[in-house]
Formats: structure tokens, sequence, C-alpha cells
């Protein structure tokens, strides 16, 4: 989640009263396949993507006990979900490195819980209000339109980190993508190149670094932006500061240009991401439950790039 964009980064950047709130434990799984709509901005849009889950094949899943779901989680008690997809079915599937755990350490809870209680209100009385307006006032092809846009801006930074990733493949791919969407697709408006098999897969430097074997480091809530950890918040750092897009039309904080485009990356998320703002405000600790869902998500993407499969715990 950026939340306000989990948030104005994760945070694919739909009115909760019209969605059923459904429990953690039926939505844990959706969650995560969401998140992964956030590109880099992890989490949420705002630090660098805007929201479109990535086609992957799913996991059969295994029914949870009655009594767990009566009885609330432990804090830090990791959250079950699916075995995320091999990213590429050549691949041969090993166990993650213990360094990549589905749950991160949380030694600065009080400060994260304030942070987090700051971004909710921020994403309840701000955020989502102006996310709704905006679907009250615009079709539903300009809004797919801006999110393919949005998207399209994120591929020059994807296709770096393919390329430092030593995925070359991927990085000719995405800037194939990035070409014929930015022509044909009328400046990224319309996603011609999804509709012709070139699919998107995001990346991120905070994946990367995961991918030489850097370790996620403890929980950390960021304002505005959501959930992180020491590595992806530094990550996100980096994105920012080497986007080529942000150099033709300037950073979040030096142009209105780039202020503009992470603002409506945020407003973007919000607006397709009302199932998954129920399911953290239907928790029975939004807190944890969001950050069991963050800490396995990215474990996820690290896992994409390494070719290993994270290791889940035994239940």
């Amino acid at each position: 989640m950026p939340l306000s964009a989990l948030l104005l980064a994760n945070v694919s950047l739909v009115s909760v009263s019209s969605v059923p709130v459904a429990t953690p434990a039926e939505l844990g799984s959706s969650l995560l396949a969401r998140v992964n709509d956030a590109p880099h901005i992890t989490a949420l849009p705002l630090d660098g993507g805007a929201g479109e889950p990535q086609a992957a094949p799913s996991a059969p899943q295994t029914a949870a006990p009655a009594d767990a779901q009566s009885t609330p989680p432990a804090d830090n008690a990791p959250v079950a979900v699916n075995p995320p997809a091999a990213a590429d079915a050549a691949a041969p599937m090993e166990a993650a490195p213990a360094s990549e755990s589905l749950v991160l350490r949380d030694p600065w809870q009080k400060p994260n819980r304030d942070i987090f209680a700051f971004d909710l209100f921020f994403e309840s009385k701000m955020l989502a209000p102006v996310a709704h307006g905006y679907r009250a006032v615009t079709p539903q092809f300009f809004r797919a339109g801006i999110n393919n846009a949005i998207l399209n801006l994120d591929e020059p930074s994807t296709a770096i980190n393919q390329v430092v990733q030593l995925k070359i493949g991927r990085a000719l791919k995405t800037t194939v993508r990035f070409a014929i969407n930015s022509t044909i697709g009328i400046g990224g408006l319309i996603d011609v190149a999804s509709a012709g098999g070139l699919r998107r897969r995001p990346a991120d430097f905070g994946q990367t670094l995961g991918r030489y074997g850097a370790k996620p480091g403890p929980y950390v809530m960021l304002p505005f932006l959501g959930p992180s950890n020491l590595r992806d918040g530094f990550g996100r750092l980096v994105d920012t500061f080497t986007d080529p897009v942000g150099f033709v039309i300037g950073g979040v904080f030096t142009s209105p240009g780039g202020a503009a485009r992470y603002a409506m990356a945020g407003i973007n998320w919000r607006e397709k991401n009302d199932g998954t703002m129920a399911a953290i405000y239907g928790a029975s600790d939004p807190y944890a439950f969001t950050r069991a869902a963050y800490s396995q998500q990215r474990a996820a993407v690290v896992q994409d790039a390494t070719g290993k499969a994270a290791a889940l715990p035994d239940f």
C-alpha cells in the first residue's frame, strides 16, 4: 500500500462501502497479487509504480482450520499465503535465502504504528475521497488510459534494473514495450504491447539489491509512502534519482510535472484498490496484516529476480 499512494509512493497507485469486507485469511493471497501491481513503488505507486496485477498462475489454496480464523494472530505471526509462482517455468525452484524472511523484523514497532495510524488517517480523509471523486467524474476508458500511461513512465527505470540484474532478455522486452506504447500507444495511453504478448515485468532497485543477497533489514513505515524496509527504502531513493523520465519531466520535488506524475499515481492506485483497503480496515490488527502482506510480497518480488522459491512457514 502507498497508503497515500499503500500510500503517496507502495499503493494495482471501487468504494469501501460497496465492497464486502472479508477476513484477512480470505484476502491475504489476493492482496499480495494486487501489490505486485505496484511496481517499484513497492507497495505503493508514488514510489515508483501505479498498480496492475502481474499475470501469474495461481497455486491451489489450502483451507485454514476454523479455529485459526476465529483467533487473532500474534502480532509477529506470519500470514499463510500461496507459494508465489516461479518467474520462469524453466528455472529450477530452490529454497530462498533465510535472509528473505516472510515476516520482517519490527524493532521500531511503536513509531511504525504511529506512522501507520497517520497514513490511514490521510488515506481515509484525503486520498480516498479524492480518488472516489476522480472515479465519479471520469469514464472508465479515461481512467484505464491514465493507468496505462503511468505504468509506461516506469518502464525505463524498470529496464535499467533488469540490466543490472543481468535479465537482459527482460530488459530488451521492456524497452520494446516502452517504444511501442509510447508511439503506437499514444504516449502509453493504450497498452498495445500487452495485446501483442509483451507483458509488463516490473523491477526496482530494492529487488536488484535482493537479487545479489542484500538482506531486507527491519520493517519501516514511511509517512505517505506506506510500508517498506531499510533495503527497499534505499532502493526507492536510488530509483527516484536515476529515473530517466525524471530527468526529462523533473522530480517530485523539483517540477510541477514530476509532482503531478506522482500525485496522479497515488490517486490512480487508490481508485483501483477499494478491495485492498477494505481488507486492511477489516483485519483484526490492520498494522500486523499490512506488515505480513508487505513482507511476503517483497519476498516474492526478490524470488522473481533470483529464480528461487520463497520459503513458506510450516503450518
